[in-house]
């Protein structure tokens, strides 16, 4: 069964504290920890593309895999709405900065928020099929290159980071079943308008633009049935699951969804307040310092992502018996 061998992840080391933010949007002191529950963020260099950050985030991938042939990869997917260009597929371009072998699979997944758990799940299917061993899952959305410099919605909350996921048969972290949904009426809740082909004749691309009413509302009435559904059809309860890994949206919603499934905060980390909302790449960080925490693992991990799309995503880890 295909399962995780190991988790790496880059942050850039240029960063953003909440002072800084405030003087200049104008935000009380205390109000961006407090509320938005952020107090550090990284930025991207202004040259910095998003394979750069992957091969970054790899390069930490090898040093603690000494040893590892990674030639032997079948499968590469980029997970990212922010692509070196708009073509080739970033993919592509990563696998010749990386030198991974030629006779592998290669493509870029345009999702955000829960880009995540969609690509780790579509890596788990494709591996199944075509009897692929080992393969790479990358996430990088560098949001801060697409903001409003002005933007009081999204600058306070986005960052920058990217991550590789190693995937083996037969790791020791195996992905379970998962549950998905997409609402594409709300498409407009988070877009970046003028940046493809629907742009209207004279239109120019626009910065990222939020609407965080109907994130809102897709938290409250989508994510926490498809977090129980995910459960159910894994043969779980909530109770029986050790720890939850939610993307990081914000403290608050983070707040909400936790008190309406009824979760210990114990069972709920959150890094948000020194990383920053950093997209596809939220719960990989989580899950890297799980697994850096070193043993015992937990024998049951239910990942969550929600947010762009406006999709929604939803998986099991579950340790192997031997493991």
């Amino acid at each position: 069964m295909i399962g995780i061998r190991d988790v790496a992840c880059y942050l850039p080391a240029t960063t953003v504290q909440n002072a800084a933010v405030a003087e200049r949007l104008g935000f009380k002191p205390g109000f961006l920890e407090d509320k938005v529950g952020v107090a550090t963020r990284h930025l991207s260099a202004p040259g910095e593309s998003t394979s750069a950050m992957c091969v970054r985030a790899f390069e930490r991938l090898q040093q603690r895999a000494a040893g590892v042939d990674f030639h032997e990869v079948g499968l590469l997917l980029l997970c990212t709405q922010n692509p070196d260009y708009k073509l080739p597929h970033t993919s592509s371009v990563l696998q010749g900065r990386l030198g991974l072998p030629k006779r592998l699979l290669a493509f870029d997944v345009s999702l955000g928020c829960s880009g995540y758990v969609a690509t780790l799940v579509t890596a788990k299917a494709l591996m199944t099929e075509l009897g692929i061993r080992h393969g790479l899952v990358f996430t990088a959305d560098p949001y801060t290159k697409v903001l409003a410099p002005d933007d009081k919605s999204t600058v306070p909350l986005f960052s920058d980071a990217a991550s590789v996921t190693w995937l083996e048969d037969g790791a020791p972290l195996q992905i379970g079943k998962a549950t998905c949904g997409n609402d594409g009426s709300l498409f407009e809740t988070l877009i970046i308008r003028g940046s493809g082909t629907a742009k209207a004749e004279g239109e120019v691309e626009q910065p990222l633009r939020m609407d965080g009413r109907n994130i809102f509302a897709m938290l409250k009435t989508e994510v926490p049935a498809n977090i129980r559904a995910c459960a159910e059809l894994n043969g779980l309860t909530l109770e029986a699951v050790d720890v939850f890994l939610f993307h990081q949206a914000s403290a608050w919603l983070l707040g909400v969804l936790r008190q309406d499934l009824g979760l210990p905060s114990a069972k709920v980390p959150s890094n948000l307040k020194d990383i920053g909302h950093t997209v596809s790449t939220s719960i990989p960080l989580l899950l890297e310092d799980l697994l850096r925490a070193g043993p015992p693992l937990p024998r049951t991990i239910l990942m969550s992502g929600f947010g762009v799309g406006l999709s929604w995503a939803s998986v099991i880890l579950q340790l192997k018996a031997e493991s």
